[in-house]
């Protein structure tokens, strides 16, 4: 069924800043989303996505021949009877899938030029995952990144669980209302990524990625070997390309300052700083084999973020 925009508005209102109570309703739309399962499930726990590993779980995957070393609770005891040899029900085994977001709250997403700020998109892409994974039987946790303090949130399976990230989501999008420069990096959330996170992970990363180096590339590396990992660049319009010629005035709610593309020198500089800064992200990303998708904070962002979390990857 398509819905309307102005039923999708109510879930995902414009603004600066993020509404904790409109985050919470997002699990209203989650059945909407499926999380595409990961090519390779490491996982050591139960749950409800098929891993690539055989055990003793519900789903039969195959009979055959007994086998030295094979459980004799497997044995298929009527099949036996009739081929006069014994034979074993091998099983697919089910296994719970852990998701992890990593939501980027820092200064550099305060901006937008259209819809909403970069920030809030983040945040409602964030809590739409968390509560598509809850809806799905999976773990949930978060690494969420302020520029002063970060949050880690180990996997649960609690939709109380989903509500604490969601607090702390809004609570940090409350602060960048202060306009105090970033200390954390990119690099650093990365890097405590790859010191904490379990084998088998499914990873959405959630950022402009302004701050994405060639160092990082050994990070994402190290995670993308054990890990699934999509990367979901919010952006906004002005980011993608330049404004027609004027003279812009931009402010932080602090301070104002101009954008003039009046010429065409200063409007192929602007084009041309932008294509490298994106060719870059890309290129990193394409080079680890991660998924990478661009969300754009002019739009209601479900019909793209489906597309997006829908793909299985390499």
């Amino acid at each position: 069924m398509t819905q309307s925009k102005d039923y999708l508005d109510a879930f995902f209102p414009a603004g600066a800043f993020t509404d904790e109570r409109q985050l919470t309703q997002l699990r209203l739309l989650a059945n909407q989303v499926r999380l595409a399962r990961s090519p390779q499930i490491h996982g050591v726990m139960s749950g409800s996505h098929l891993s690539k590993q055989k055990g003793r779980g519900l789903d039969l995957d195959q009979l055959r021949l007994y086998q030295g070393g094979d459980d004799i609770r497997t044995i298929d005891w009527r099949v036996t009877a009739r081929t006069q040899k014994p034979h074993t029900r091998i099983y697919k085994e089910e296994r719970e899938r852990p998701i992890f977001i990593m939501c980027d709250q820092r200064s550099p997403m305060f901006f937008g030029s259209r819809r909403s700020f970069k920030s809030v998109l983040a945040a409602q892409c964030s809590a739409l995952i968390a509560w598509a994974a809850i809806g799905h039987g999976d773990r949930v946790g978060a690494l969420v990144l302020g520029d002063h303090e970060e949050t880690d949130f180990r996997p649960k399976q609690r939709s109380q669980h989903v509500l604490q990230i969601l607090r702390c989501i809004n609570q940090y999008n409350q602060k960048l209302k202060d306009h105090t420069a970033p200390q954390n990096s990119l690099s650093d959330a990365l890097v405590h990524l790859q010191r904490t996170m379990k084998p088998g992970t499914t990873l959405f990363l959630l950022s402009d990625f302004y701050d994405l180096t060639e160092a990082d590339k050994e990070a994402l590396y190290t995670i993308r070997r054990h890990n699934h990992i999509v990367a979901l660049q919010i952006l906004d319009p002005l980011e993608l390309e330049s404004p027609p010629p004027g003279l812009y005035g931009v402010s932080d709610g602090i301070t104002e300052g101009w954008i003039d593309t009046q010429s065409a020198t200063a409007q192929k500089s602007y084009q041309e700083a932008v294509s490298v800064w994106h060719d870059t992200i890309a290129k990193t990303f394409k080079q680890l084999s991660i998924n990478h998708w661009q969300l754009s904070a002019a739009e209601i962002p479900l019909a793209a973020l489906k597309v997006a979390l829908e793909q299985r990857g390499a």
